[in-house]
């Protein structure tokens, strides 16, 4: 009985130091994480809003409700909005698409950028490619869009559509105005 009282006090000391150094660990690497993550979605930010010279985030209520909708940020030039890039995760075919969207105030789609995805290779990541998210630049944000569906890919060419509409319905509705 001593035995397994005096092994129980060693694995709770052994758990409650890891966990600490666990604790420590990612406290000290957090702002790291998040520099490089914030990094990368500027990279994106200066391709999908070329005229802007400064992005800040949006916070609304609004804006957290939509489901799919993760981050927007705000381009400005000086003192001038020129823009909203609004990040989105639709479900495709291998998951979840995480993309973001420009909208000028020109009521343009100014690009789409694919930031991760896990669709099938060769199939569904062919709305990564050039030729697939170009399709996007210049349309109206007035309205839904519609482009070709990739043959063999249509729940990852629809899951990219509607990330799409729903950066615009979220413009129309609450960023526009």
């Amino acid at each position: 009985m001593r035995d397994m009282v005096k092994m129980g006090l060693i694995l709770l000391l052994i758990t409650a130091i890891s966990g600490l150094i666990l604790g420590v660990t990612n406290s000290m690497t957090e702002g790291i994480i998040l520099e490089r993550a914030l990094e990368s979605d500027r990279a994106s930010l200066e391709v999908l809003l070329e005229d802007a010279d400064g992005f800040e985030p949006v916070e609304s209520a609004e804006i957290d409700s939509v489901d799919i909708v993760t981050d927007v940020f705000v381009g400005t030039q000086g003192e001038t909005v020129v823009g909203y890039a609004v990040k989105v995760a639709p479900n495709g075919y291998g998951g979840e698409v995480e993309m973001m969207v420009g909208i000028n105030t020109n009521d343009e789609i100014t690009g789409v950028v694919i930031l991760s995805q896990s669709e099938t290779p060769g199939l569904g990541t062919k709305i990564t490619e050039p030729d697939y998210t170009d399709r996007f630049i210049g349309l109206s944000a007035e309205g839904d869009v519609s482009v070709d569906a990739i043959a063999g890919a249509t729940v990852s060419s629809t899951a990219a559509v509607n990330g799409v509409n729903t950066a615009i319905a979220l413009y129309q509705d609450t960023l526009k105005n």
